[in-house]
């Protein structure tokens, strides 16, 4: 297992007894990441059994109040172990400003330095954390306030053809050679790098939040192994019209232009006491890689 999604808030608006407000955590090896923050955030976290420390970015889509209120507690808690210099914090234009104003709203000095990172809106997906063996993207969505969707993707790895590799004799030399240039000379002969290997396609991870229609959605979430995407409401497209959100009866709609392994559901409205309807809608479709998202829900990868 080199990670796992543990879906922390799932409820839109206002926490229920069930349900709390918006956060998915993602642990990757030996790093965290934190999408949304929900008053209560840190609460989740410590009932899921998390490590809260590991966490390194937290990526807000939006800043209304109900994926932003766990803000302030999060990061002091954090700060309080002393072993952090830095914590960065993605959003959109305005994130600065009002996660600065959650950080003063109690006397807290800080000794971790809270880096605020803001985006311009963009229409095709963004790089924001370009690491060696990942990268996190965004994209604008279509909500009533500024809103980005993010995706997590494993870069691709290289896989050898051992077969290959010893009827050719390739030695370090070898190896060195076809890192640098993509290829080699062995006994007056070029091997090129794709003729002994095959590239492997890394992990996605895709986290759309509040949001109304947008092919967005698709140009961020294809292909992903796990989406988690809101599904405030059931059909009411009138609501979702007016307040900017998703139906399930949408998701089903565009569900086999995303080719995702495994979508689950999230920010339910308050108005469901249950969500008996949602799950006989997906039954009749014979969707069977579509789950309806609970809080503390995991997905090992």
């Amino acid at each position: 297992m080199k990670g796992k999604i543990v879906l922390l808030g799932t409820s839109s608006a206002v926490p229920t007894k069930e349900r709390n407000n918006s956060s998915v955590y993602l642990k990757y090896k030996g790093e965290a990441f934190l999408f949304d923050c929900g008053e209560g955030t840190q609460r989740q976290i410590i009932t899921a059994d998390l490590n809260m420390y590991r966490i390194n970015h937290i990526f807000i889509s939006h800043l209304h109040s109900d994926h932003v209120l766990g803000l302030p507690g999060l990061i002091q808690t954090i700060d309080f172990l002393g072993e952090k210099e830095k914590l960065y914090v993605h959003g959109v234009k305005g994130t600065k400003e009002k996660g600065e104003c959650l950080l003063k709203g109690s006397i807290y000095e800080s000794e971790m330095e809270t880096v605020f990172l803001e985006y311009e809106n963009s229409n095709e997906p963004f790089v924001l954390v370009d690491k060696e063996e990942y990268q996190v993207k965004g994209i604008s969505l279509n909500h009533v306030v500024d809103c980005f969707g993010y995706s997590f993707e494993e870069k691709p790895k290289v896989v050898f053809d051992k077969e290959k590799i010893k009827k050719l004799n390739l030695t370090d030399k070898d190896f060195i050679n076809l890192k640098n240039k993509g290829f080699t000379e062995k006994e007056g002969k070029v091997i090129k790098l794709e003729e002994i290997s095959t590239e492997k396609k890394g992990f996605k991870f895709t986290y759309i939040p509040d949001t109304y229609r947008t092919e967005n959605i698709k140009k961020l979430a294809k292909n992903s192994d796990v989406l988690v995407i809101e599904c405030t409401y059931l059909d009411e497209e009138d609501k979702a019209k007016k307040y900017k959100h998703l139906t399930l009866e949408y998701i089903l709609e565009i569900y086999p232009l995303l080719d995702c392994k495994k979508i689950i559901l999230t920010h339910f409205s308050r108005r469901y006491k249950n969500l008996n309807e949602f799950r006989r809608k997906i039954e009749e479709k014979g969707y069977k890689n579509i789950l309806l998202g609970k809080d503390f829900l995991t997905i090992e990868f």
